[in-house]
């Protein structure tokens, strides 16, 4: 039996509005080698997409993450642990070079504005997809303009709104519905939603909903499950209540990212694994 390694990789959605064609890697050009800082003194950039020699609508890069140290701040000797000055030859150091530098792959498939990426690297590095996701809104936002807009959202498992809905008692409701792209959500219903956010020219909705006192929870109807369901994908749906044990809670599609373990031989590289499993949205 050949030596296997396991990968996580997770996944993002990405909207563009307006979306013509090739919009998607073109703005992961545009927005490549431009340093986003995403926590602290945490800075990542975006590397250039090139085309993979597969599949012509799947385009692969890497994005690379580390931190910065402030030079005017003082050190400290690890053997006399006495608060020392930073000589300024090391200032330069630090002024030039990020340190703790991990990258990660990534693929995105035109098609389907889907992203692929790898959590652990092949030197065991690990990032996580909500921090890969704020990266990538950060990077790409800054390219949002009066007349095209970038939005990012962590793809949620299919059960995300099942098990944010599944509550003992719903006391609150809250959907962030952000515009989908045209076609990516089947159904008429969720064509209305589309719609209705294009008919009052909206980029984004929120739907506030209240338990009314003396009954036994919300019951959303089908209309708001279809909001529920398109921001599941496009923004957010948060529950809060009771569960079975009277507790109170509160949920959130956030918390249901959808990361696959994929199982592959150590031969076989982090990038064909990720441009494989990037498909998988696709339509059958």
């Amino acid at each position: 039996m050949p030596d296997t390694s396991t990968i996580p990789i997770g996944f993002l959605n990405v909207v563009a509005s307006p979306h013509p064609q090739g919009i998607y890697h073109n703005a992961l050009q545009q927005a490549s080698l431009e340093p986003v800082q995403y926590r602290g003194r945490d800075w990542a950039i975006i590397k250039p997409p090139s085309k993979s020699q597969s599949d012509t609508q799947i385009y692969e890069g890497q994005i690379c993450v580390w931190t910065d140290v402030n030079p005017e701040e003082p050190s400290i000797d690890k053997t006399t642990f006495q608060e020392e000055i930073v000589g300024d030859n090391l200032k330069k150091v630090f002024e030039k070079q990020g340190f703790n530098n991990r990258t990660f792959s990534y693929a995105l498939d035109e098609n389907t504005h889907k992203i692929a990426i790898e959590l652990k690297n092949e030197l065991g590095k690990t990032l996580s997809i909500h921090l890969a996701g704020k990266i990538f809104q950060k990077a790409l936002e800054r390219l949002n303009t009066g007349e095209t807009t970038y939005e990012v959202t962590v793809q949620p498992t299919e059960d995300a709104l099942k098990n944010v809905l599944d509550l003992h008692r719903i006391d609150k409701i809250s959907i962030l519905l952000k515009r989908p792209n045209p076609g990516d959500h089947r159904g008429d219903d969720a064509e209305q939603i589309l719609r209705e956010l294009d008919d009052q020219k909206l980029k984004s909705a929120v739907y506030q909903f209240n338990r009314q006192p003396g009954t036994d929870g919300i019951k959303l109807n089908s209309r708001n499950l279809t909001r529920a369901s398109v921001a599941a994908e496009n923004g957010n749906v948060q529950s809060s209540g009771l569960n079975e044990n009277e507790q109170k809670v509160h949920r959130s599609t956030k918390e249901y990212p959808l990361v696959i373990q994929k199982i592959i031989d150590k031969a076989t590289s982090h990038l064909i694994a990720i441009r494989d499993e990037v498909k998988r949205f696709r339509a059958t």
